[in-house]
């Protein structure tokens, strides 16, 4: 990886429906926006509830997990799904760009913003001539 790559693979698109580790889930919808600071991880995590939500940095990766509970009681049959009942899972790769003790989470009405801040080496500077 390049040393001015910081985020720009992902592993999939919000169609797909996988298996992590026993349980199913969908992979989140996501964007990522660059400014001179930060990168900006915006997930989409509807039904989600924020107490449940793990984020973690294992190695090169963001990894995002966040179950989702039945719309409806167990008892009842369902006749048609179409909400989320799987949860979600997603993992972005990164780089050594990041300052990985200055992230910040917050999680908002159904979206994951995470923001990880560029490392000094990383961000625009200005060089003086003599």
């Amino acid at each position: 990886m390049k040393e001015n790559e910081v985020i720009v693979r992902t592993n999939g698109s919000s169609a797909s429906l996988a298996r992590h580790e026993t349980e199913d889930f969908s992979v989140p919808d996501a964007d990522i926006i660059e400014t001179t600071e930060a990168y900006l991880v915006l997930v989409d995590l509807p039904g989600a509830a924020k107490e449940q939500i793990t984020l973690k940095i294992d190695q090169n990766e963001l990894i995002i997990h966040a179950p989702v509970q039945p719309y409806h009681e167990p008892d009842v049959r369902l006749v048609h799904r179409e909400l989320n009942a799987y949860g979600y899972h997603r993992r972005f790769t990164i780089g050594d760009g990041i300052d990985l003790a200055s992230i910040d989470a917050r999680f908002e009405q159904g979206v994951l913003s995470v923001k990880l801040f560029k490392s000094e080496k990383l961000k625009p500077r200005e060089i003086n001539i003599n």
